[in-house]
């Protein structure tokens, strides 16, 4: 199982988070700004205007994320149960060319879990399985059924990682973004020009809050930071467990998941400056507090010592 080691679970940050600061500065900004009374301009009807047009913006964007996520959220799923058929079919050949296939389903689920909005991480493991079908010996009926059977869930998996791939690569078009942004600047400027009593005041705080909200969750959801990271986290516990293997958790998304205790994980330290991943083996113990410092602090000094001798 390996060593041992504490880890302190951390605490995930997501982009909508900083509405808080956002409604903190409002609130400043509200009472200590002085007012401005600009007569030439009807407030009321640039309000009305500029709300529609924020409206009808937002709701496109939201309608093109959540497309997006309910088409990934399937794909996933279906793409798992295609990796669960040729973990399946992959016994009825043997025992090493079933080893081979938890070798690279495992690298393949790791890879891609690490790395889901970039979905190519694992398109060299797809290929090796291709490469694996040259050791196969057929000797029976029975076999030729199932690798017929193999090959298909083969071709049906290729497709759905390269329609998984191009959905998490989608971002919103540059323009709408650009839309969403003006006109939420707008809007807040309108309003902090519209206060003067104690309702137009606190309208300014809440909508402006509200506005910030609704343009950082729509990052979030962009980043595939809400809802789809979640279910290929699930859909890759349920893979490790199927092949037998420890389940394996990107350092980073540590404060998004809960552990089980008395289990052993496989954690992963990845360097993005150095492009390199050391894992590590925890067991969750309740005597423990999660630490990784320690660990990483050892990946990163032993690469610095190597980089200082070249």
């Amino acid at each position: 199982m390996g060593e041992e080691y504490k880890l302190r679970k951390r605490f995930y940050i997501y982009i909508y988070y900083f509405v808080i600061p956002a409604f903190i500065v409002f609130s400043y900004v509200n009472y200590h700004a002085p007012f401005v009374n600009v007569e030439q301009l009807d407030l009321r009807t640039m309000l009305s205007v500029v709300t529609f047009l924020l409206g009808f913006f937002i709701s496109i964007s939201f309608s093109m994320i959540l497309s997006r996520a309910s088409k990934l959220r399937d794909s996933l799923a279906m793409e798992t149960g295609r990796i669960v058929s040729l973990y399946k079919y992959s016994k009825f050949f043997g025992e090493t060319f079933n080893k081979k296939i938890t070798e690279r389903i495992d690298g393949y689920t790791i890879a891609t879990l690490r790395n889901l909005g970039h979905y190519e991480a694992g398109r060299e493991f797809l290929y090796e399985i291709y490469e694996d079908l040259k050791n196969i010996t057929v000797t029976n009926e029975i076999q030729k059924t199932y690798l017929s059977s193999f090959l298909t869930t083969l071709n049906e998996f290729e497709s759905m990682h390269e329609k998984i791939e191009a959905l998490t690569s989608e971002k919103m078009l540059f323009a709408m973004k650009f839309a969403n942004y003006v006109l939420a600047g707008l809007l807040i400027a309108l309003l902090f020009l519209n206060r003067g009593n104690i309702f137009t005041d606190i309208l300014f705080v809440i909508v402006s809050t509200v506005i910030i909200f609704i343009l950082l969750i729509i990052e979030d959801y962009e980043s595939l930071n809400i809802g789809d990271y979640a279910v290929n986290v699930s859909n890759s516990e349920q893979i490790f467990d199927l092949i037998g293997r420890e389940r394996y958790y990107p350092y980073s998304i540590l404060g998004r998941i809960s552990l089980e205790r008395g289990r052993i994980y496989r954690i992963g330290v990845y360097d993005t400056k150095l492009k390199e991943e050391k894992i590590f083996n925890f067991a969750y113990n309740a005597n423990f507090h999660f630490n990784l410092r320690n660990a990483a602090k050892g990946f990163y000094d032993k690469f610095s010592k190597s980089k200082k001798g070249k």
